[in-house]
């Protein structure tokens, strides 16, 4: 019966190549990123942030992402794209990421429609450049309607304290037809989002015990505001989006782990 389940997914036990995988710390595959075969190294039990690419130096989500552009450029834009290192020969295409740095940036920042941005706080504008790096914020874009084909958001949102004011500042700046492409933290087995904390005004107000991941700009970490469930999927429904939901599981890739979730927004034509 439980084969058969879509939701909830349930966890499952590690696969042989992911046993053999943390036994070894490193596997062999194709990266959808930089386009190469390559050794993936130090992989551990949080299969979505290791299995580092000896290359581009990708991680396993990084891949994920990868993965899910290309096959989405190919059936949207009729074109055949196995990484990202062959999208970049298509100039015509305006891709926004949401970070200035990692291996997704590196592959994408030579092509001349490609923007990418960070956020530097409240006291920036939109728009701003800040030490050479636009200054963005996802709730408040300072891009025209309709700007781009693709919006790349890795592991983002969750930090956003309006995560649905983001999204529809993604759906209005995306052309229509466009895709957001994206991960957060989701619960599997959930159906509700889950609301670690709250601002009223410009205060902080923390609902649950609090979580910070890894920032690249701060020491001190990022503070979490939300995990998502279901409701997103009907939140950005309401939006204007239609969402797809994928579990990858992809070891020729060196995609990996029981937990490979990626959602593909589109904007409606």
């Amino acid at each position: 019966m439980r084969r058969d389940l879509m939701y909830p997914i349930y966890p499952r036990s590690m696969s042989f190549v992911e046993r053999f995988a943390v036994k070894v710390r490193h596997t062999i595959g194709f990266c959808p990123v930089c386009g190469q075969l390559a050794i993936m190294v130090f992989w551990g039990s949080n299969f979505r942030e290791t299995g580092l690419c000896i290359n581009c130096r990708s991680t396993c989500r990084q891949r994920q992402i990868a993965y899910i552009l290309c096959k989405s450029l190919a059936s949207w834009k009729n074109i055949s794209i196995s990484s990202l290192s062959s999208l970049r020969k298509y100039s015509e295409l305006a891709i926004y990421n949401t970070e200035a740095s990692g291996s997704l940036h590196r592959q994408l920042a030579t092509m001349p429609c490609y923007v990418c941005s960070e956020y530097f706080g409240v006291r920036h504008s939109p728009g701003e450049m800040v030490k050479s790096v636009l200054h963005e914020d996802l709730a408040n874009l300072s891009f025209p309607d309709n700007s781009f084909d693709v919006v790349l958001s890795s592991d983002v949102l969750e930090h956003v304290p309006l995560p649905y004011r983001a999204h529809q500042e993604v759906f209005r700046v995306l052309k229509p037809g466009g895709r957001h492409i994206f991960t957060v933290p989701f619960h599997l087995t959930g159906y509700p989002d889950e609301v670690l904390a709250e601002l009223d005004g410009e205060k902080l107000e923390l609902l649950k015990p609090p979580i910070y991941h890894q920032d690249p700009l701060s020491t001190k970490g990022i503070l979490v505001y939300t995990i998502f469930s279901l409701e997103m999927l009907l939140k950005l429904h309401e939006i204007g989006f239609r969402t797809h939901m994928y579990l990858l599981y992809h070891p020729a890739l060196g995609i990996l782990g029981p937990n490979g979730i990626i959602f593909e927004g589109i904007k409606g034509d």
